[in-house]
């Protein structure tokens, strides 16, 4: 007998109202048009405010006054973002991915009675930033919550995770923390950005993401965003509050370019994701080579969780260690570099970063580029390695 799944929507209806964005537009049109109404001229693509002060009204009633509180640029690409995550959801900017991690802890940490930090794994600058509040986290397995989550737990998850491209079901973990006073859930969701899932709409009290990755999307940009409920007021202005005091705010150029990328974002994600899933079906009939392939659009909780796909990033094991050393350096349409969500696919032995993952493995991040011509970059890469007998 399956268990009732304990949400705040039925699964159909959250996706009825994911799509519920400004205006009543669909996603591709709020991304062009969610910001209009901050536009004070006739311009068609939005100008770069470069201005660090502004001229202060007689009245004393100036939108803006210094832009390490607010800046038309910056306030644009916030109405973008919420636009983006659909009506009652606030987005706020921050210099970089890390710093958005940095102040959704710190958010709770700072108005709030929290015990713990619960974590599974996961990228491991989350855990400096933890460290750098003088926090650790404890581990996070949902088999195990009812028996030891407790009153004022914070429950962060990253979903899908990096970069194993694992799967968290955030409803089953907003079920268990509903059951304790003051409990969280925070989602990292940089590696399944909106359209692909909305953690917001699941329950979580916050979505972060890496809007280096897919937001911004060339490769050229560094900032990081919070999503939260608008009448989450207390949080909100707590968040605000705390970003002006530290100022790490994007600078006017990083948050155009940030603008000026989310106009595409539904149809680059939409492409990268494709081409992604069709080439780790490919690397699953290369057994010669792969040992195993994570990803995982074929789970049930994919099937509900993220409907349209996981995402364009994800990991291979290859035989050996030797191998997936090799791979990134013979690749030639994949860069062997960090990061991922750009338009260029990239190619990482992430053991380099990251003690605690496989030698073996390799992170992949699926770019523009046509999946023919990805596939034969795999087989020259695997022939060359093969022909060396590593």
């Amino acid at each position: 007998m399956m268990m009732r799944r304990c949400c705040l929507l039925p699964l159909r209806q959250q996706q009825v109202v994911c799509r519920e964005l400004s205006g009543g537009w669909k996603l591709s049109t709020a991304l062009v048009h969610g910001d209009k109404s901050l536009s004070h001229l006739s311009d068609v693509a939005a100008p770069i405010g470069v201005s660090t002060t502004f001229e202060r009204a007689d009245d004393d009633s100036a939108d803006f006054v210094y832009s390490r509180s607010s800046a038309p640029t910056r306030s644009r690409c916030e109405a973008l973002l919420g636009a983006l995550e659909g009506p009652g959801v606030s987005a706020l900017l921050f210099s970089s991915g890390l710093s958005a991690v940095h102040a959704a802890f710190s958010g709770l940490l700072g108005t709030e009675k929290v015990k713990r930090v619960l974590i599974s794994g996961g990228y491991h600058g989350t855990h400096e930033a933890l460290r750098a509040l003088q926090r650790t986290g404890s581990p996070l397995k949902v088999e195990a919550l009812d028996s030891v989550l407790e009153d004022g737990d914070v429950l962060w998850l990253e979903t899908p995770k990096n970069p194993t491209a694992e799967l968290a079901d955030v409803e089953k973990y907003v079920c268990r923390a509903r059951k304790k006073q003051n409990c969280n859930v925070i989602v990292d969701a940089t590696l399944g950005p909106p359209p692909l899932q909305y953690p917001l709409h699941l329950g979580a009290r916050m979505a972060v993401h890496s809007a280096t990755k897919y937001f911004a999307g060339h490769s050229d940009c560094l900032a990081g965003v919070v999503f939260l409920k608008t009448d989450d007021t207390h949080l909100l202005e707590e968040l605000r509050r705390t970003r002006e005091a530290i100022g790490t705010v994007p600078g006017s150029l990083e948050t155009w370019l940030l603008l000026r990328s989310l106009r595409t974002l539904d149809l680059r994600i939409k492409r990268q994701t494709k081409t992604a899933s069709d080439l780790a079906d490919f690397l699953r009939t290369q057994d010669h080579m792969v040992k195993e392939v994570h990803h995982f659009a074929n789970s049930p909780l994919a099937k509900t969780q993220m409907p349209l796909g996981v995402g364009a990033t994800f990991a291979i094991d290859m035989k050996t260690e030797a191998q997936a050393r090799a791979l990134p350096k013979t690749l030639t349409l994949f860069k062997d570099a960090t990061s991922l969500g750009g338009i260029e696919s990239l190619a990482e032995w992430r053991r380099k970063y990251d003690n605690n993952i496989s030698p073996t493995l390799v992170r992949l991040s699926v770019g523009l580029e046509h999946l023919d011509d990805l596939i034969q970059d795999f087989k020259q890469a695997f022939d060359k390695i093969n022909n060396k007998t590593m």
